[in-house]
């Protein structure tokens, strides 16, 4: 009975994520501009579902993000469990990752998880991890679960056998000191492409014959919580759209800079975040969010006016800093004539249900 109803479960959620793509497709990405407002608040509500702040509709990352949430759940659960749970993450650089597992611990407060960040590519040498262990030993002191993210931890191959104790018994000694940790999550980030070559040949029972592959077959066999891959945002296929991602994290990213009272936003701007490429993803994206200017007061909605982005023209383009963060086969003054494109619709967005509101007309 409780497979059943998981399943039913299930296939009610995938309905809904269905239902929300189409509507941000037919609304934001189709062919043609609307021709009145547009309310796609039903649809973003559903791309919170999960983890809040990290939002998505890709059906596929929903259940992979689930299928980690279970495993922590089941190992935080388990008072038997003494050595350290090790998670692999696949993620583009600038996708976000490191916003991913801040949201991924709020959502295990049962748990009293905290994240603590640590980028592998400033490691200069073991000393180096002195600060992030002690973080995570003072949060067991208080009796909480910590997440230790390693971003960018195969930035240097010759750094993989730093991990091994590490990840093995929640252990590393450096110098006079041996720090403990015991019980804690570890979720190694990387983005290089022999990642996957590698985890393949392995899952394949091949001999790795190259040394360096073998070291990191050596931290890939302790990985005992599971793997999980964020997906490109330009990413489409027949079942996968991840441009409809893009309109919600712009959504989301707009919300964070100008307040959670925002419910209204020009339609123009989440037309041009979806339909462009940007060279860093999610922190290119924020970075343009970043340069619409702050209003006096605190407002409910965003309009075309208020944003004063440096897209007027190739050469206002060039000499700002958004040139580092967007690219386009057919240079800069395709990005300018998307922009300006864009601007002919006035259409604006609801993403927040109108009874939420207050006086926000529509």
């Amino acid at each position: 009975m409780a497979i059943t109803t998981k399943n039913a479960y299930l296939r009610h959620m995938e309905q809904g994520f269905t239902k929300a793509r189409t509507a941000i497709l037919a609304g934001i990405l189709s062919s043609e501009p609307p021709k009145k407002d547009v309310d796609i608040s039903e649809a973003y509500m559903q791309s919170a579902s999960l983890l809040g702040d990290y939002v998505t509709l890709d059906w596929q990352h929903f259940l992979d993000i689930r299928t980690v949430l279970g495993t922590i759940r089941r190992y935080a659960g388990d008072r038997t469990r003494r050595r350290p749970l090790n998670i692999i993450m696949q993620a583009e650089p600038g996708s976000g990752k490191s916003h991913f597992v801040k949201c991924l611990a709020k959502k295990l407060d049962v748990f009293h998880a905290v994240a603590v960040d640590f980028n592998m590519a400033s490691l200069q040498n073991i000393e180096d991890l002195i600060q992030p262990l002690d973080a995570a030993r003072n949060l067991k002191v208080v009796d909480r679960l910590p997440i230790l993210f390693l971003d960018e931890f195969d930035s240097d191959k010759k750094k993989y056998p730093l991990l091994l104790p590490l990840m093995w018994d929640g252990e590393l000694h450096v110098g006079h000191r041996d720090l403990k940790l015991g019980k804690l999550v570890i979720i190694l980030a990387g983005s290089g492409r022999n990642i996957a070559r590698t985890m393949t040949a392995a899952k394949g029972m091949q001999p790795v014959s190259a040394s360096d592959d073998s070291k990191l077959v050596d931290v890939l066999s302790r990985i005992n919580g599971g793997e999980l891959g964020i997906p490109s945002l330009d990413e489409v296929q027949k079942d996968r759209d991840r441009r409809t991602d893009k309109v919600c994290l712009t959504i989301s990213l707009l919300q964070m800079r100008f307040g959670d009272r925002l419910a209204v936003v020009p339609w123009n701007l989440l037309r041009f975040v979806a339909m462009s490429k940007f060279r860093y993803g999610v922190r290119s994206i924020a970075h343009l969010i970043d340069l619409i200017p702050l209003p006096e007061e605190v407002s409910d909605r965003l309009g075309v006016d208020d944003m004063r982005l440096p897209l007027r023209s190739v050469e206002e383009l060039r000499d700002s800093s958004l040139a580092y963060h967007m690219f386009s086969e057919d240079g800069a003054a395709a990005i300018v004539n998307e922009w300006k494109t864009s601007l002919e619709c006035e259409a604006l967005v609801r993403f927040m249900p109108e009874e939420q509101e207050q006086d926000v007309p529509f």
